[in-house]
């Protein structure tokens, strides 16, 4: 088990190791023998050291590659797609290191089923791989990593393509999509918390379908943060809607009249075209015959 030697005062001493290890030669021999327990990508990594290359695609490899292949990965598939590339220790890249072989080591297709698992989390957003994938996606996009990671990226882009929708010319780990729109999976939206009038709406707008159990599912271009705009959106209209209505009836009680397009408009701070919107939809009443 490896130990750190003890640091140097100077930096330029920090760089000549020979001279480091004269010093601390006798400091070294001193230092407790301690036994550590190997995990299987750390045994991996020894033998391919000490024996080469095998015959697996995933030795095929090169060892820098595969190394930290196995370590992002478990990164990702530990901490979720918000996780950092840094900021962690070494025991904890040991850990992510031994989640990541056990798939690697099985091949391309068993990253591939790794990466479909990835969109089947639950609270996930699956339409966008890049958002998914987390820091899997953002290393493999570096633009530090030479043509020896293309193998890598290559099962990837496939992934990418099979499984989800990719505009024609999109570049996708530095390959253009052919534009082939697939069918990925869509997530009903949950009608918790959120207006079940404003749900239909989305069907009636094209944003949104009704699948054969009976829930809505937005469509594939459709965010969270769409939809969470679009009901802050119609709770706003109709609080103002609410407003004019208790105004008119004021008014009507006390001169038993209407008000306008135009004054409602002003009214409401919004244009004439954007009443006639909160009329159709049910956010203000409307006499089309009178124009009020």
């Amino acid at each position: 088990m490896l130990v750190c030697l003890p640091a140097e005062k100077f930096y330029k001493d920090a760089k000549d190791f020979a001279a480091q290890l004269r010093k601390c030669h006798g400091w070294i021999l001193d230092q407790p023998v301690a036994q550590a327990n190997c995990s299987a990508f750390e045994l991996y990594l020894t033998n391919r050291i000490l024996n080469g290359r095998g015959e697996r695609w995933f030795d095929c490899l090169e060892l820098n590659v595969a190394s930290r292949a196995c370590e992002v990965l478990g990164l990702r598939i530990a901490k979720g797609p918000l996780a950092a590339l840094k900021g962690h220790s070494e025991s904890e890249w040991m850990s992510y290191g031994a989640q990541g072989f056990d798939i690697l080591k099985d091949g391309p297709s068993a990253l591939s089923d790794c990466l479909a698992a990835m969109a089947r989390e639950d609270g996930l957003d699956s339409r966008f791989f890049g958002r998914l994938f987390g820091p899997w996606m953002a290393w493999l996009k570096s633009r530090g990593l030479g043509d020896e990671f293309e193998p890598l990226r290559d099962v990837v882009r496939r992934h990418v393509f099979n499984n989800f929708s990719v505009r024609k010319g999109v570049l996708v780990l530095g390959v253009a999509s052919d534009g082939i729109v697939s069918l990925n999976e869509q997530q009903s939206l949950s009608l918790e918390g959120y207006a079940k009038r404003n749900a239909e709406d989305l069907i009636s707008r094209g944003l949104a379908e009704r699948d054969a159990a009976g829930d809505i599912i937005p469509m594939s271009f459709v965010t969270q943060k769409m939809l969470d705009a679009y009901e802050r959106e119609k709770m706003s209209f109709r609080a103002a809607g609410y407003s004019s209505r208790n105004a008119a009836d004021e008014e009507n009680a006390q001169c038993g009249s209407l008000i306008s397009v135009s004054e409602a408009a002003r009214r409401l701070r919004v244009t004439a075209k954007t009443v006639a919107y909160m009329v159709q939809h049910g956010l203000l009443c409307g006499l089309a015959a009178s124009g009020r």
